[in-house]
């Protein structure tokens, strides 16, 4: 019995598909921080600043948003070449402007360090010193006499928070040579501020004295003491470090949690990018035994996404889970306390790893080339027992 040519048709079209769809992949495999400079780079806009997801609307830039995303492409490429440098300088030497604005009550302390990190990242603050030195004075009138510590504009109270964005505000406007250097003549009161604020109860730093204590004011309290170089003050590092390892999500159940920290303390279910940084950070910096580098590490890579290719945490949707500039910095940092050559040159480093490895098990990759081959010797069979009229 003769075959008929168009049941061949159907094998011929599905090897081509497949064959085809296995060489795209291929082609087109890209490193982890390509697909991430790409990300970033989407979210500039036209005004200079940066979104902080791909689509969306110039009303949601912020200081942070344009901080994060340009901290990640200067870690990837320092000499920023694919942006809109110039824009980019304008928009954040406009977001310092208004810090120092006397009218403006709406941009915070964190906002003026962000414009001013964005500007060292730009290498654009030698013509601009006019502009840093009125957001020095601004920062210094932040100062509170009797807490000694700073509160913004709009906090009634000196917090945590403010204290260690306006330190490292003037530290940095130090080390740029805008004041002779970072010696805070109310470094020692701004310490005591900070001790003030632990929080015996929990074994951790608060906002505020009396507040409760959490991770993120608990690193804040930890950085600022280090920067006044008066970490010897603190003497609860073990404490403050199994405080931070109640966050620690370590049950393998929830495998799309595991090895993260979470908003939660004891038996966490969820982690979450921005805790497990301030987490990971902390322990680091106490010398814990108890951070697990290599499990955390895996969970942070395994948040980068195969569909916008920025980083984010895991949704309870069903729908495609929107990667964030501020939680691809938050994941970012995590890896380079870590490794701090995950955005080398080097094929070995981490954030070389290509789209293929990062979408794609090897397993799957297996059965696509067994299939094909598959495949192909039915069509061949096919193609064989036509010509021979079999």
């Amino acid at each position: 019995m003769k075959m008929k040519r168009h049941t061949i048709l159907p094998y011929l079209f599905i090897l081509v598909f497949i064959i085809s769809s296995v060489s795209i992949d291929y082609s087109v495999a890209t490193s982890r921080k390509d697909l991430l400079e790409q990300f970033c780079i989407n979210n500039q806009m036209g005004t200079g600043g940066f979104i902080d997801y791909n689509n969306g609307t110039e009303e949601t830039i912020t200081e942070f948003t344009s901080l994060a995303n340009l901290f990640i492409l200067y870690e990837i490429d320092p000499t920023l070449e694919k942006i809109d440098k110039k824009k980019a300088e304008f928009w954040f030497i406009d977001r310092l402007s208004s810090f120092t604005s006397t009218t403006s009550t709406e941009k915070s302390i964190p906002d003026a360090f962000y414009a001013l990190e964005g500007l060292v990242f730009l290498n654009a603050t030698a013509n601009e010193t006019a502009t840093v030195n009125d957001a020095i004075t601004k920062m210094n009138n932040f100062y509170n006499e009797t807490s000694h510590g700073y509160n913004g504009a709009n906090s009634p109270i000196s917090t945590i928070s403010d204290t260690y964005f306006a330190n490292e505000f003037l530290y940095l406007a130090g080390s740029l040579s805008f004041t002779t250097n970072f010696t805070n003549e109310n470094s020692t009161e701004i310490a005591s501020f900070v001790i003030s604020c632990w929080n015996e109860d929990d074994k951790a730093f608060a906002g505020s004295p009396e507040g409760e204590g959490n991770p993120i004011d608990s690193y804040f309290a930890i950085q600022t003491l280090i920067r006044l170089e008066k970490l010897n003050l603190f003497n609860n590092g073990e404490e403050l470090s199994d405080f931070i390892n109640e966050f620690y999500c370590d049950d393998p159940i929830f495998e799309s949690h595991y090895g993260g920290y979470s908003h939660t303390r004891s038996s966490p279910t969820s982690s979450s990018l921005m805790m497990t940084y301030y987490c990971v950070s902390l322990q680091n910096t106490l010398n814990s035994s108890k951070l697990n580098n290599e499990t955390t590490l895996n969970w942070l890579l395994s948040r980068q996404s195969p569909y916008d290719f920025g980083f984010n945490d895991v949704s309870s949707g069903l729908g495609t889970e929107i990667s964030s500039a501020k939680l691809s910095y938050y994941a970012v940092k995590s890896i380079l306390i870590f490794e701090e050559s995950a955005f080398g040159d080097k094929s070995r480093e981490i954030m070389n790893e290509e789209l293929w490895d990062l979408s794609t098990s090897g397993w799957l990759i297996a059965a696509i080339v067994v299939g094909s081959l598959g495949l192909a010797a039915l069509a061949g069979y096919g193609i064989y027992r036509y010509k021979n009229r079999i």
